[in-house]
């Protein structure tokens, strides 16, 4: 190749991973392989790009109210990369990248063929995130039964775990929300909180609390919940979601006057939660109220929570259970009748204890999964 081609090549590429840097500042750069040579694999790297794409595509598109993803969906290669591998110079471009600055996420599955089985190895590096993830590799083996895809698909979440740990632990969440095994997103959180530094104040490790929180709801222990809430909250003060969990767990516990002292932590924070929190928090509030039996201010609690937040299943129906309290069973009716119509209108964050379960207002009440659940929202990522 003569100078001026290799000059002329060389402007192409740079300019073409200035527009990487452009469509894509947030994506994660994805790459599939398949040996050519393997014959037990009935798969090729076009689909395993798609499975790749589909599962980015499900866990940043987790509802959270807290965070932001830190993986988008993007190409399976830059502009930059596809032309340099036509004209084999793929190490000129990522030498190029490194000196313009430009480190994108990467995550790379290669279908392996080793020891007669089929075997996938992760490779990648999250350096550009919030919670940085030097470069990795992490094999994983077909086990008895498995499918290829369904390998596949654990590699996918276990890369991207890597990568974004805490979409790819809500994502856990709500896809084992019906069969209650948490044990992949409890390892992920475990693991992600044992690499973060340990100062007193860690926005991360309250994120992750929280989310301890909520499996430990889930699987009955509202005592632990609690717990792992107020650890949230010593972690991130600032962290509304927390404080309303953890209103949401004294309220369990029948500590109704504590579980109000945490309603107004949240809301005495600078920044104003979004409406459907907001509404959560009178929801809270109200019930710890009917608690200790003062049905006239819960009522005007439930009154406030359905003002911000008209579209609330679960706070006409715990409204309709102040009005039952109350002596007005007209009202009562009417007011679940408007929750059921308000049922597809739920809007789901798996951070917020509120929107999974029912209030607990009565004395040694269990923890209770909201009937207004929407199971089209919650197995969106299935």
């Amino acid at each position: 190749m003569d100078l001026t081609t290799l000059s002329l090549l060389l402007a192409v590429l740079t300019a073409a991973l200035g527009l990487d840097t452009v469509l894509h500042p947030t994506s994660v750069v994805l790459d599939t392989s398949v040996p050519t040579k393997y014959d037990r694999v009935a798969i090729d790297a076009d689909t395993i790009a798609d499975i790749l794409q589909a599962e980015v595509a499900a866990i940043s598109s987790s509802p959270s109210v807290v965070a932001a993803p830190e993986i988008r969906v993007g190409a399976p290669k830059g502009i930059a990369m596809a032309l340099a591998e036509t004209v084999k110079m793929q190490s000129v471009v990522i030498a190029l990248q490194y000196e313009v600055g430009f480190v994108p996420e990467k995550l790379k599955l290669a279908i392996v063929g080793e020891d007669n089985t089929t075997k996938v190895l992760i490779s990648g590096s999250g350096l550009g995130g919030r919670l940085r993830t030097p470069p990795f590799e992490q094999m994983l083996t077909l086990k008895p039964g498995e499918t290829v895809v369904q390998l596949v698909h654990r590699a996918a979440v276990a890369g991207l775990g890597r990568i974004d740990p805490y979409f790819t632990s809500l994502h856990l969440i709500q896809k084992h929300t019906e069969d209650r095994d948490f044990s992949d997103a409890t390892g992920l959180i475990s693991t992600t909180m044992a690499l973060l530094p340990p100062t007193p104040v860690s926005v991360d490790r309250a994120l992750f609390a929280n989310l301890q929180g909520i499996i430990s709801l889930f699987q009955g222990n509202a005592a632990f919940a609690s717990q792992r809430f107020r650890e949230a909250v010593t972690a991130d003060s600032a962290n509304a979601v927390a404080w309303l969990n953890l209103g949401f767990a004294d309220l369990q516990l029948g500590h109704y006057h504590e579980a109000i002292d945490d309603i107004q932590h949240m809301m005495a924070s600078e920044t104003k939660p979004p409406d459907a929190l907001l509404a959560a928090a009178y929801m809270t509030w109200g019930a710890a109220l009917l608690g200790l039996k003062e049905a006239d201010r819960a009522d005007q609690m439930l009154a406030k929570a359905v003002e911000v937040y008209p579209l609330s299943s679960g706070a006409f129906e715990l409204w309709g259970d102040i009005k039952r309290e109350k002596g007005d069973v007209a009202a009562a009716e009417n007011l679940h009748r408007r929750a059921l119509e308000n049922a597809d209108q739920f809007e789901n964050y798996a951070e917020v204890a509120a929107l999974w379960f029912q209030p607990a207002w009565q004395h040694d009440q269990p923890i209770t999964r909201s009937q207004f659940s929407n199971p089209s929202v919650m197995q969106l990522n299935k």
